[in-house]
C-alpha cells in the first residue's frame, strides 16, 4: 500500500512538506518526500490529497468490561461471566473506527480482556491491540474487588504476579490506594492499601519476568510507596508533590493522569453520590499534580478510564481535550497519545510513530492536529496492522 500526498505528524513533530508512505508486511517500509510525477505504481494507492497522517492513537487506561453507564461496577456484579465477556467484545469493537489502534486494559473480571486480546491477535475479531493486565492485584477488601485478585502478604503477592504472567498479562496492575469510584464505603483516596513489602515483591517479581507494573494510586503515601519500590507507571496521581515528580523523572516512572474522568465524575449528577462527593474533593489538585509532573519532565501518556461512570467507549478524545484545557500544549498532548504512550507500553519505535519499520497503525484526518485537536474527532481513514480498516469513502 502507498499513502501519497500527505502531511505527517510522526509522533514527535510535524514534518515540513508532503510525503509518500509505503506499507509492506504490516509495517512502514519507506517514507519519502511526495513526488507528483511518481504516479504509475502497481500497488494499492490511497491518495490523501493533502490530509494529515499520524500514528494510531493509544489509550493507556480502559476497562473494556465496564459499560460506561451510571454505575458500571454494579452492572458487572449482577452480570454473568458470559454477559461480561460479550460486553468486553462489544466495547473492543468500538475503537478502531475512531483511530485508536492500541489500548491498555487495566482490570477485567475473569481476565476477560486477556481473552479478547488473544482473539484479536489471532484475527478472530477486528479490534485494537490490547495490552491487558486481566485481574488486578489488590489487598483483601481493596479497591475494585470485582476485577481484583486478592493478595495478602509478600508470598501471595509473588504468586499473584506469576499467576497473571502465566495467563499472558502484558502489564501487572495494582491498587496501591483507595479510589473515588467502585464502592460506597470501605475505602478512601488516601488509604494505603498494599503494604510496602507487598508492593516491593510485586514489582521485583514482575521485573524478573520482564513485565511492567502500573498502580492505581491517588493518595500521597501510596504513591511514595510505589516510587520507593521502582514502579513503572502511576495511574491518576492526584497528590503527586514536586519532589515526587522529580523522583519519577529520575527513575523513569511514567504518569497516566486520566484527567477527564475525574472532572466528569465531579460534574455529573447522575453517577453515585459518594463518587461525585469524593471527586469534588480531589479534582482541583489533579490538574496541579499533572502539570507539576509535566514541568519536571515526567513521561506522560493519555488514558481515558473509559467504561467508568458516564465515560463510554471510547473517550480518548475527551481526555485529549481535557489535557489541553489543563494547560498541556497541543504537541505535548499528541505525543502523550502516540510516542509517549508507546514508550509506556514498551513499544518504542514500533507503535506511536510514523517511521520506517514501525507497525503500520495509522490515522488519517482532515486537519492539522497540532493546530486543532478537534481534527481527531472524525477520522478520514484508519489503517490497522498494515490494512485499511476504515475509510470515509467506504460509507
Amino acid at each position: 500500500m502507498k499513502i501519497q500526498n500527505i502531511h505527517v505528524f510522526d509522533g514527535q513533530n510535524v514534518l515540513e512538506g508532503l510525503y509518500d508512505v509505503f506499507i509492506q508486511n504490516h509495517r512502514i517500509s519507506k517514507i519519502c518526500v511526495h513526488d507528483p510525477a511518481s504516479g504509475g505504481c502497481e500497488e494499492e494507492i490511497l491518495d490523501a490529497a493533502g490530509r494529515w497522517l499520524l500514528p494510531g492513537l493509544i489509550d493507556l487506561h480502559v476497562h473494556l468490561t465496564w459499560n460506561g453507564k451510571e454505575d458500571p461496577a454494579a452492572d458487572i456484579t449482577h452480570s454473568t461471566r458470559e454477559e461480561n465477556m460479550l460486553e468486553t467484545v462489544s466495547n473492543a469493537l468500538k475503537y478502531l473506527k475512531h483511530g485508536i489502534t492500541s489500548v491498555r486494559d487495566l482490570g477485567s473480571p475473569d481476565d476477560a480482556a486477556l481473552h479478547v486480546g488473544k482473539a484479536i491477535e489471532k484475527g478472530q475479531i477486528a479490534g485494537p491491540r490490547i495490552f491487558a493486565t486481566g485481574m488486578s492485584l489488590i489487598m483483601t477488601g481493596g479497591h475494585d474487588p470485582f476485577h481484583g485478585l486478592s493478595v495478602d502478604g509478600p508470598w501471595e503477592a509473588l504468586k499473584g504476579v506469576r499467576t497473571q504472567v502465566k495467563k499472558g498479562a502484558k502489564v501487572i496492575k495494582i491498587s496501591a490506594t483507595g479510589g473515588v469510584y467502585g464502592r460506597e464505603s470501605g475505602e478512601s483516596v488516601d488509604d494505603t492499601e498494599l503494604r510496602q513489602e507487598e508492593v516491593d515483591m510485586i514489582i521485583d517479581e514482575a521485573h524478573r519476568r520482564k513485565v511492567p507494573v502500573t498502580a492505581h494510586a491517588i493518595g500521597e503515601k501510596g504513591i511514595r510507596a510505589c516510587l520507593a519500590a521502582g514502579i513503572d507507571c502511576i495511574e491518576h496521581g492526584h497528590f503527586i508533590q514536586p519532589d515526587m515528580a522529580r523522583q519519577m523523572a529520575e527513575q523513569n516512572t511514567a504518569l497516566v493522569p486520566t484527567l477527564y474522568v475525574y472532572r466528569n465524575l465531579a460534574q455529573n449528577p447522575d453517577i453515585p453520590a459518594y463518587a461525585r462527593k469524593k471527586s469534588l474533593e480531589v479534582v482541583q489538585q489533579h490538574s496541579k499534580a499533572a502539570n507539576c509532573a509535566c514541568r519536571e519532565g515526567v513521561l506522560i501518556g493519555t488514558g481515558s478510564d473509559a467504561g467508568s461512570p458516564n465515560t463510554p467507549h471510547p473517550s480518548l478524545l475527551e481526555e485529549i481535550l481535557a489535557m489541553e484545557q489543563a494547560g498541556f500544549s497541543r504537541i505535548d498532548v499528541l505525543r502523550a497519545a502516540t510516542s509517549n504512550a508507546a514508550k509506556i507500553l514498551g513499544m518504542n519505535g514500533k507503535l506511536g510513530t510514523v517511521s520506517e519499520d514501525a507497525f503500520a497503525d495509522l490515522l488519517i484526518i482532515d486537519g492539522n492536529p497540532a493546530e486543532d485537536l478537534q481534527a481527531l474527532k472524525v477520522p478520514y481513514a484508519v489503517i490497522a496492522d498494515g490494512r485499511l480498516y476504515y475509510s470515509i469513502n467506504q460509507n
